[in-house]
C-alpha cells in the first residue's frame, strides 16, 4: 500500500493507508497483523532509509507479496529498552560483511518471512582506543545460513498470526545490506515503529467500531424474559 509506485507499490499516503488498515482490522485482526508486520514495519525501513540499489533489490518483491518482511527488534532481555539489546554484528577484517549473532522474540511473520529487518550492536573503536557498541539496522535474507525459527507462539488472540523466536548464529550479512550508517539503528527503529503504530491504531479503532455494531445488532435480536436483551438496564449502561 505505501511502497512507492516506482517499485511496484500503490504509493498511498497516510490517510489512505489508515483507511485500508481500518477495513482489514474490522475484518480479521490476524490479517491486519500480517499485513502490518510486513509493510508497516518489516520493509518500512527499506522504503525510508536505504540506497537506490537496496530499494531496487528488495522493494519490488515486497510490493508484489512474493517476499514477506518481518521486523526483529525485541529480545528476551530488551523490549521497549532497545538500547539494552545483546544481538551483535561484528564486521569482518576486510570490511565486506558482518557476522550477526543473537536472539529475537515475538517476531510477527517469522514463519513466512523472506527478509528480516534486524537491529544489532556493532563494535566501533573510538579515538581513545575504547570500543563502543552502536545500534545498527540490517536487511537480512531469511534463508541465510545460521537462521533458525522457534515454534509458533500459542497466543490468546490473533492466533492466525505467525509469531516466533528467531535465532541468528554467525549469520553472514553483506555490508551492502546494512541500513544506513553504523549507529543509526535506534533512530531508524523509532521512525519505523511510528508507522506501525499508525496502522495498528487504525485497524484497532475500526475493529472496535465493528464489534460495537455487531453487539448492538445482537442485543436487539436476542430475547430473554419476553423482551430484547438490549432493553435490560445492565446492557444499556454498558
Amino acid at each position: 500500500v505505501n511502497i512507492p509506485e516506482a517499485y511496484g507499490g500503490f504509493g498511498a499516503n497516510a490517510q489512505v493507508f489508515s483507511r485500508v488498515f481500518g477495513e482489514v482490522g474490522a475484518t480479521d485482526p490476524a490479517l491486519a497483523v500480517y499485513f502490518g508486520a510486513h509493510q508497516s514495519i518489516g520493509c518500512k525501513g527499506i522504503t525510508l532509509f536505504v540506497t537506490e540499489d537496496q530499494k531496487q533489490r528488495w522493494l519490488p518483491g515486497c510490493a508484489a507479496g512474493t517476499t514477506v518482511a518481518a521486523f526483529c527488534l525485541t529480545e528476551p532481555g530488551s523490549g521497549s529498552d532497545a538500547q539494552a539489546m545483546t544481538t551483535r554484528a561484528v564486521p569482518s577484517e576486510d570490511g565486506t560483511y558482518y557476522t550477526l549473532s543473537g536472539t529475537k522474540i515475538w517476531i510477527s511473520n517469522a514463519g513466512y518471512a523472506g527478509l528480516f529487518t534486524v537491529f544489532a550492536k556493532v563494535p566501533e573503536v573510538q579515538a581513545d582506543g575504547t570500543t563502543k557498541q552502536r545500534a545498527t539496522a540490517f536487511i537480512v535474507d531469511a534463508k541465510a545460513t545460521g537462521i533458525t525459527l522457534g515454534q509458533p507462539e500459542q497466543k490468546m488472540g490473533i492466533k492466525a498470526s505467525d509469531t516466533r523466536t528467531v535465532t541468528f548464529e554467525n549469520v553472514r550479512v553483506p555490508v551492502e545490506d546494512r541500513l544506513g550508517e553504523v549507529g543509526q539503528g535506534f533512530k531508524f527503529a523509532l521512525e519505523i515503529l511510528n508507522s506501525g503504530r499508525l496502522g495498528l491504531a487504525a485497524g484497532s479503532a475500526r475493529g472496535a467500531r465493528k464489534i460495537m455494531h455487531d453487539a448492538l445488532v445482537y442485543a436487539k435480536q436476542r430475547e430473554q424474559f419476553g423482551k430484547p436483551t438490549g432493553t435490560c438496564q445492565a446492557l444499556q449502561q454498558n
